[in-house]
């Protein structure tokens, strides 16, 4: 095994053989057995669990997802898994975690509904989602559509209300910007149950196999078990985010139960709680990531300049040095 440098005051991500739980690192025993951590939770079901102790042979990996704030000089390295920092900070997944647990389920045209039509229409980028469409146009019952934007998620119960106007606006209008995980059976189902034309979307499967085929003919190929170049949006959010996704997500859940479960809303939640995320961190850490390169050095082209008269130079040409600082790029999908 691989190790880890740990210090107290960490907060760390450990997997454990049934549960993910999130907790700042308190103790590490001198022999590596194990571990304690304070404020400890669930992060599967954001149930809170206090302080907690775990040993070595129950914890399955450990991510480090935010450094200790006060560096304490206690600091071990615990035989565990390499030191992969998660790409998605400690505030972007408290926010993430809230908004599952807080997701808002709609069954029929009452105040809630227009409450979160109302939010939505004053978004510009929207996540979606919907249960039930894994076999696009021949699926036999479609069950929840879910809309979520950076604070909020919504679950619309589509066997109860139905697509209503409203939500056709919001799936069809150019005025918003759509993010969906493999959309294809989304589109293929809306279009021919529903007759309704998906519009713009950005696409996280599109994104992954941008990415994978510009890196090699293998890339990733241990994440996408459903079929070559296809990875789900567990797989996904693991891989890119760095969430353990066997046991963050219950793939067992029945969506066409109703009334609908507690869980199913949960776990219908946390597959688009991401989604906007997701995107985020495939257009600006990966793709656009020379073109930042490129926006720190034409803007460093003078503050990097120490001569005094040099720079009053640089001030009054026409900007020549700081154009040939841009160099020349295409939009990576290189994942790094």
């Amino acid at each position: 095994m691989n190790k880890i440098n740990m210090k107290l005051g960490q907060t760390l991500i450990v997997e454990l053989e049934e549960e993910v739980i999130l907790g700042e690192l308190m103790h590490v025993a001198s022999d590596n057995t194990f571990i304690k951590l304070a404020n400890v939770r669930d992060i599967s079901a954001n149930n809170l669990l206090g302080n907690q102790a775990y040993y070595s042979s129950e914890i399955r990996d450990i991510q480090i997802v935010e450094d200790a704030k006060d560096e304490p000089e206690s600091s071990t390295e615990h035989t565990r898994v390499k030191p992969a920092a998660s790409h998605l900070s400690l505030e972007c997944l408290n926010r993430a975690l809230k908004r599952v647990e807080n997701c808002i389920y709609i069954q029929q045209l009452d105040s809630n509904y227009h409450d979160a039509i109302s939010v939505l229409k004053k978004e510009r980028t929207l996540a979606l989602a919907m249960e039930g469409v894994e076999e696009g146009r021949h699926a036999k019952s479609v069950s929840l559509l879910s809309i979520a934007t950076d604070s909020v998620i919504y679950i619309f119960d589509i066997k109860w209300i139905n697509i209503t106007k409203d939500l056709r606006e919001l799936m069809c209008s150019d005025h918003y910007r759509r993010v969906l995980h493999n959309g294809r059976f989304m589109r293929d189902i809306l279009l021919h149950q529903f007759n309704i034309v998906l519009g713009r979307c950005f696409d996280t499967m599109v994104a992954h196999i941008a990415i994978r085929k510009a890196a090699t003919g293998d890339a990733l190929a241990d994440t996408a078990k459903e079929a070559p170049g296809t990875i789900s949006i567990q797989e996904c959010i693991a891989y890119y985010l760095k969430l353990p996704a066997e046991n963050f997500f219950n793939d067992n859940v029945n969506y066409d139960l109703r009334p609908t479960s507690n869980e199913a809303k949960r776990e219908a939640a946390k597959k688009i709680g991401f989604l906007i995320s997701l995107q985020d961190h495939f257009i600006h850490e990966i793709m656009l990531k020379r073109f930042y390169e490129s926006c720190d050095q034409y803007c460093t082209s003078l503050a990097c300049n120490v001569d005094f008269i040099d720079s009053l130079a640089e001030v009054k040409s026409d900007g020549s040095r700081a154009v040939t600082a841009v160099k020349p790029f295409k939009l990576d999908t290189n994942a790094s």
